[in-house]
């Protein structure tokens, strides 16, 4: 589950955790006092990239394969991590998706005082794909107002044009 907002409107995101297809490896490393193995996944995206050139918007898709690295350790056998990677045999200490490096520096087995976890509850109840539709359409909406307007002015009186 998850909160977010597009323009001011809140969405509930309920939806189940992806699955990931792990690649083991017994390469090892430490991290902090933990001994933690190696896991990697990789997936084809599709990457848009639009732009404005006299008015016209020309948009190209590029395709390339992403590898996400990740490090767990058995020691925490909770099959869990940062984001929404899971489903290893450990806790993920550290994940790699090649733009966003995320490193565990704390775990505390058991805390002294417990921590409670509330849902969320306020906004439109969605599935993450809804949600990406909802997110594609807003942007396109965006990208056809600055098309429309050949630029977009901004409150201290520049004007900014795409492309020539």
């Amino acid at each position: 589950m998850n909160q977010t907002e597009i323009q001011g409107k809140v969405f509930l995101i309920k939806d189940e955790l992806p699955l990931y297809d792990w690649k083991m490896s017994t390469e090892t490393k430490n991290i902090g006092e933990y001994t933690c193995y190696k896991a990697t996944y990789s997936k084809e995206v599709e990457n848009k990239h639009v732009t404005f050139i006299n008015g016209e918007t020309k948009e190209e898709v590029v395709k390339e394969t992403i590898v996400t690295t990740a490090w767990y350790t058995l020691q925490v056998p909770v099959s869990n991590g940062p984001d929404n990677y899971q489903g290893l045999p450990g806790l993920i200490l550290e994940i790699n998706d090649g733009k966003k490096l995320i490193v565990c520096t704390e775990i505390n087995m058991n805390p002294s005082k417990s921590i409670k976890i509330q849902a969320p509850k306020k906004g439109k109840v969605v599935s993450q794909e809804k949600y990406d539709e909802i997110q594609n359409k807003k942007s396109k909406e965006m990208m056809e107002k600055f098309k429309s307007r050949n630029g977009f002015e901004m409150i201290n009186g520049y004007n900014i044009k795409m492309g020539n």
